[in-house]
C-alpha cells in the first residue's frame, strides 16, 4: 500500500466498492419503496459528511502554503488543476472550509469553526454542501462591522434549523427575509454589489464562433428570462402523415441550443426594428462581404466587417434576411450590389404580409408577426422577386431550418404560402397550407 495514503482511506473505498458490488448484485431491488427512500437517506448523510474532510484538506493546504509551494495562485487554483473541478465549484469548497472548518490561532491553539452551528450540523451530515453554501452566502453579507454579531448568530442558528426540513431554494428565500431584519438597508448595498460585478464579455473564437459570458444583475437576468424562456420552449412541426392523422417531428435541439436560437430571434427582431442606434453614419446593421463566384457555387466563406468567416451556405441563407446586407464583389473585387433597397420588402408589403398570413406561415406554427422574418420563395440571389407573390412570412426556427428538414415552399392558385413536406413525412409530398391562413383564406366547402 502506498504509505502515502492512510488506511482509512483505503478502507473507505473498500468499504464503497463492497457496496456497489452490493447494489449492483439486486441488493436495492429487494429494500421495497420505503427501504430504498431510508438508504438514499443515509448514503445522503455520509455524503455530506464527507465534505468535512475536504473543509480539513483545504484549512491545511492554506496553513501549510501548499499553493505557493506549488506555483499556484490560491487553494482555489490548486483544486481547479488538481481536482478538475470549475472555478465556481472549488471557490465554493474554499468558502465552506473557512466557513465551517476548524481554525487554528496565530500559537496554533484549535479555534472552532466561523460557523459553529453550520458546522455542528454538517458534523451529522443533516446539511448538505449546497445548504451550507446558501447560508454562508448569506451570512456573509450581514456579518461586517457595525452589524449585531448577536443577532447573525442566531440567524445562522434559525438557518441551520431550517436546514433540516427544507430545500436550498426555500432555504434562500428565509435567509433573505432574516438578512433583512439584521440589516434593513442591506438591500441598497446589495444592489450596489451587484452593479459593480456586472459584466458581459464576447469573445470571438479562433474558429469564427463567438463565447458569451458574464454576470447579469438580477433585473436584467430577470428580463432576459422572460424575453428568452417563451421562445425557447421545444418546437414541433406537425404534418399530415402517409396513412392518415398527423405527424409529429420533435425538436432537436437540446435546451441550450434553444435559448441560442432565442437570443438570435430577439437580436434579429431588434435589427429589423430600426431602433438600433447609428454606426459609421448608418444604422446598425451587419454586413457580410464574399467574392461572387464563392456565392453561386456555395463555396468559400464571406467576411463581417469584424473580419468572422462566415460560410457560403450560410450567406446564402442569411441574404434573404432583413438584418444582412450581402456585399456581392466581382472577381476583381467591385462591390456588385448592396442589395438592400431592391431585396427588402416595404412597411406596405410587410403590412400586406401581415394582413395575409397572419405570423409564420409554416404548417401549424403559431408564432405571431412581430416575431417574423420575411422570406423570399424564390431566393433573391436567385432571381427572385420582391413581390407579395414570393414572399411570406416565417419564424426565425423554420427560417433557418426548414431547408435542412427537406421542406420547400411555393404559391398556390390562391396566392397563398403552401410547403412541401419531405418524401419521409409524405411520400406522396400533398402540399399544406397554415390553418391559420387557410381558415382567412380559404372559403369552406
Amino acid at each position: 500500500m502506498n504509505p502515502s495514503v492512510p488506511p482509512a482511506l483505503m478502507q473507505l473505498a473498500d468499504a464503497l466498492q463492497e457496496l456497489l458490488l452490493w447494489s449492483e448484485q439486486g441488493g436495492l431491488e429487494e429494500l421495497g419503496s420505503l427501504g430504498l427512500v431510508e438508504f438514499l437517506q443515509g448514503f445522503e448523510r455520509l455524503r455530506n459528511r464527507m465534505s468535512l474532510v475536504d473543509h480539513a484538506a483545504i484549512t491545511v493546504a492554506d496553513r501549510q502554503g501548499t499553493a505557493a509551494e506549488l506555483g499556484q495562485a490560491s487553494v482555489k487554483t490548486v483544486l481547479v488543476h488538481a481536482l478538475r473541478l470549475s472555478p465556481t465549484e472549488a471557490s465554493r469548497r474554499v468558502r465552506a472550509a473557512a466557513a465551517v472548518g476548524e481554525r487554528l490561532s496565530a500559537v496554533g491553539e484549535v479555534l472552532p469553526a466561523a460557523r459553529p452551528h453550520l458546522a455542528a450540523a454538517q458534523r451529522t451530515g443533516e446539511l448538505s454542501p449546497e445548504q451550507v453554501a446558501v447560508i454562508e452566502r448569506a451570512l456573509a453579507g450581514v456579518d461586517v462591522p457595525g452589524l449585531d454579531p448577536t443577532a447573525v448568530e442566531r440567524a445562522e442558528q434559525t438557518l441551520a434549523r431550517h436546514a433540516l426540513t427544507f430545500g436550498p431554494q426555500e432555504l434562500r428565500t428565509i435567509a433573505v427575509h432574516l438578512v433583512d431584519r439584521i440589516n434593513p438597508d442591506g438591500s441598497v448595498t446589495e444592489d450596489q454589489l451587484h452593479r459593480d460585478r456586472r459584466e458581459i464579455r464576447l469573445t470571438r473564437c479562433p474558429d469564427g464562433s463567438y463565447r458569451l459570458e458574464g454576470r447579469l444583475t438580477p433585473a436584467l437576468g430577470a428580463q432576459l428570462h422572460t424575453v428568452l424562456t417563451p421562445l425557447a420552449r421545444p418546437r414541433t412541426s406537425s404534418a399530415d402523415g402517409p396513412r392518415g392523422g398527423m405527424v409529429e417531428q420533435p425538436d432537436p435541439r437540446r435546451h441550450g441550443q434553444r435559448m441560442h436560437d432565442a437570443l438570435d430571434d430577439v437580436c434579429a427582431r431588434l435589427l429589423r426594428s430600426g431602433g438600433l442606434p447609428a454606426s459609421g453614419g448608418t444604422p446598425a446593421a451587419v454586413i457580410v462581404t464574399i467574392d461572387y463566384a464563392d456565392l453561386l457555387g456555395k463555396t468559400g466563406h464571406g467576411t463581417t466587417t469584424d473580419g468572422t468567416a462566415v460560410s457560403a451556405a450560410e450567406v446564402l441563407r442569411l441574404a434573404n434576411e432583413a438584418e444582412i446586407l450581402p456585399t456581392v464583389l466581382t472577381s476583381c473585387g467591385e462591390p456588385l450590389e448592396l442589395g438592400r433597397s431592391r431585396r427588402i420588402a416595404s412597411s406596405n408589403q410587410t403590412y400586406a404580409l401581415i394582413a395575409r398570413d397572419g405570423g409564420c406561415s409554416f404548417p401549424a406554427c403559431s408564432h405571431p408577426p412581430e416575431w417574423s422574418d420575411r422570406h423570399h420563395i424564390v431566393g433573391w440571389l436567385a432571381g427572385g422577386r420582391t413581390d407579395l407573390s414570393n414572399l411570406t412570412l416565417l419564424c426565425r426556427y423554420h427560417h433557418t431550418h426548414y431547408l435542412g428538414h427537406g421542406w420547400t415552399c411555393r404559391m398556390s392558385d390562391h396566392q397563398l404560402p403552401e410547403w412541401i413536406p419531405p418524401r419521409w413525412v409524405d411520400p406522396e409530398q400533398r402540399p399544406l397550407v397554415n390553418d391559420r391562413i387557410r381558415a382567412k383564406h380559404v372559403p369552406a366547402a
